[in-house]
């Protein structure tokens, strides 16, 4: 069968099973919104795949994708290696002892979080490229869906934006959409935040805390400073919703306790040694090449040295690669993403807050902008790259985005002042 007709059966089953699953949802979208995102979700991650492979040799979700194929090979030999083949963890704790048992172990679940269920998928699709992006499709939407539940829930009148931000925004639509493990990681990330807001409504089951402990898990798996990160504002929501706690105590309170005992760590030995784990993150980074690369300065375990690398750090992650320094329609995109946001950030300022009347009460959205800012700064201080940062600030950047157009323009933004300019102008 023609791989045309295979792509086109498969996106059409994956989207029946979409509007069959969601139909339900107290936010529902439409049929023409569900085959509109997944079909530019599918589109993007076809673009994805050809632009990597076309102009840099492949990358990493060419290996990926060479790894599905190898996963099936074996999966033709032994069916049960889906279930049970990479996952031998007390295998890899006895070779290696439990730290780096425990880091490969890690890293091979991470993998087979992609490869396996893609393995058992190219028994349809033949091993093409193509074909198992409309699978990973189907798997990606759920994060930007379960997110748009939550926040338009939250702010129902801003529904309209909300869609427009969390499912077209171009560069999560793009980075998202690839096979690679950052749409796995914005599945169990907005699975989180979605159950814990049913949670800490009073509403919640053993199976939500069961689910969250599972979202977190998954969380630490793909990329574990993200789940470590998470845990501060998610514990002063915890405290503002639960135990009536003042949002700026909690928020400012935890957080800096918690800088005071991240520096004090710093006086333990090995892994308790927090500046030391990060300086180490930092200087495995600036072991590696890259043809883009900023010149951020060394970190040290003091507090002073954090201050000092401040501006660098801010400067990395808000304002690099400058215009003159971008190489390639990637960069370039990135040099456009930061003045967008640097624009927001400017409006936000000389328009006093618009927005500061829905947003602000909201313990939850308190939560999403601190991680935000603290994961934004966590990379601004040790990647000097900006093709890793474009990726691994894009779920955060997608908050901040979301944030800070409601927060700068308010009311400028609801759908019926965007698209009802006629009947605005009848009314009026």
């Amino acid at each position: 069968m023609l791989p045309v007709v295979l792509f086109l059966m498969a996106w059409f089953f994956f989207y029946l099973l979409l509007v069959r699953l969601t139909r339900n949802a107290a936010f529902r979208l439409s049929p023409a919104q569900l085959a509109l995102v997944f079909s530019l979700k599918t589109i993007m991650g076809c673009v994805y795949g050809w632009l990597f492979l076309t102009w840099y040799g492949g990358d990493d979700t060419w290996v990926i994708h060479d790894d599905t194929l190898a996963e099936w090979a074996q999966m033709k030999i032994n069916p049960l290696r889906v279930f049970t083949y990479d996952i031998r963890l007390d295998q890899y704790i006895q070779d290696w002892g439990w730290k780096e048992g425990l880091s490969y172990f890690r890293m091979k679940l991470e993998k087979a979080l992609i490869n396996k269920p893609l393995g058992v998928f190219n028994f349809y699709s033949q091993g093409n490229y193509y074909i198992n992006v409309v699978a990973f499709s189907f798997m990606s939407f759920w994060g930007g869906f379960w997110l748009y539940q939550v926040l338009a829930h939250l702010v129902p009148k801003y529904k309209s934006w909300t869609f427009l931000v969390i499912f077209l925004y171009p560069p999560a639509l793009f980075w998202l959409s690839g096979i690679r493990s950052d749409a796995v990681l914005f599945f169990f990330f907005s699975l989180l935040i979605a159950r814990l807001s049913v949670i800490f409504s009073g509403k919640g089951r053993p199976v939500h805390w069961f689910i969250s402990i599972l979202a977190w898990l998954g969380i630490i798996v793909v990329k574990a400073s993200f789940a470590f990160l998470l845990l501060l504002p998610i514990t002063c929501w915890w405290l503002v919703s639960q135990k009536g706690a003042s949002l700026y105590k909690a928020f400012f309170g935890v957080h800096l306790i918690a800088m005071f005992l991240f520096f004090l760590s710093g006086l333990l030995p090995g892994a308790l040694n927090l500046p030391r784990a990060v300086l180490s993150v930092q200087q495995d980074f600036f072991a590696l090449e890259g043809n883009t690369r900023v010149a951020l300065p060394a970190l040290t375990t003091s507090p002073v040295s954090y201050m000092r690398n401040l501006p660098a750090a801010l400067d990395n992650i808000f304002l690099r690669p400058y215009p003159w320094e971008a190489k390639g329609i990637l960069q370039y995109g990135m040099v456009a993403q930061n003045i967008f946001i640097i624009c927001l950030l400017l409006a936000l300022v000389l328009k006093r807050f618009p927005g500061r009347v829905e947003l602000v009460p909201h313990s939850m959205i308190w939560a999403l902008a601190f991680f935000s800012f603290t994961f934004y700064l966590s990379i601004g201080y040790t990647i000097p790259f900006p093709g890793a940062v474009i990726r691994y600030r894009v779920i955060p950047e997608t908050l901040l985005v979301w944030l800070l157009s409601i927060g700068a323009l308010g009311k400028e933004v609801i759908y019926y002042n965007f698209f009802n300019v006629y009947k605005n102008r009848i009314n009026s």
